[in-house]
């Protein structure tokens, strides 16, 4: 019933009628409202559970990129250590082969002397006169080698406390050539193929 159809009712009547469908309306608007706001409520829970979401991912991706630089990093370094490990028990093996090949080669007189006048050979092959420096021991054997070749006219030993462990070290007689044949540049001239055998042997 329209207001002005109840103009001329009662006026308390009026009154609630009128009271009675404004709380109708009320109630209707508060529930639309309500609704609105629960939805509102929903929408912006939604949105910053998404958000801690997206931040939660990101930083499991900094944490997961930071975790495999580390790792990266510690297999590098653990690889180094390996390789440096490898190298010193190489370098330990070559130095006590070394010790043990110069000590039993320079007591074997007969071999060491082998080795002693064929290096003189083939220095005298392409040299006229040589100089040469040892150890006291290597020239008492290289004077016996100089006398049976009857080359004491080519062969002059000028240094005899040169601080090697065998061999020794000729210079032609212009001082323009200089021929290593110490025992120690002889190791050394094959160290490549040497740690390559004992890596084999000790590593596989």
């Amino acid at each position: 019933m329209s207001l002005q159809h109840r103009v001329y009712g009662d006026p308390l009547k009026l009154v609630e009628e009128i009271v009675s469908e404004i709380d109708g309306k009320l109630e209707k608007d508060l529930e639309e409202v309500e609704k609105s706001v629960r939805q509102l409520v929903n929408d912006a829970i939604n949105r910053k559970v998404s958000e801690l979401r997206a931040k939660i991912d990101d930083a499991i991706k900094r944490y997961r990129s930071a975790i495999e630089s580390s790792r990266s990093k510690i297999e590098v370094d653990l690889r180094k250590i390996a390789e440096r490990r490898k190298e010193e028990w190489i370098n330990r093996v070559i130095e006590d082969l070394k010790e043990r090949f110069v000590k039993e080669f320079v007591s074997d007189k007969r071999l060491y002397k082998e080795f002693l006048e064929k290096s003189l050979e083939w220095i005298l092959s392409v040299e006229s006169k040589i100089n040469i420096e040892t150890d006291k021991h290597t020239a008492s054997i290289i004077e016996e080698i100089v006398n049976e070749l009857k080359v004491s006219d080519r062969v002059k030993i000028t240094g005899r406390d040169l601080r090697i462990s065998g061999g020794f070290i000729a210079i032609s007689s212009d001082k323009a050539v200089r021929y290593n044949y110490s025992l120690e540049h002889v190791i050394e001239s094959n160290m490549y193929e040497l740690k390559v055998r004992v890596a084999k042997i000790l590593f596989g």
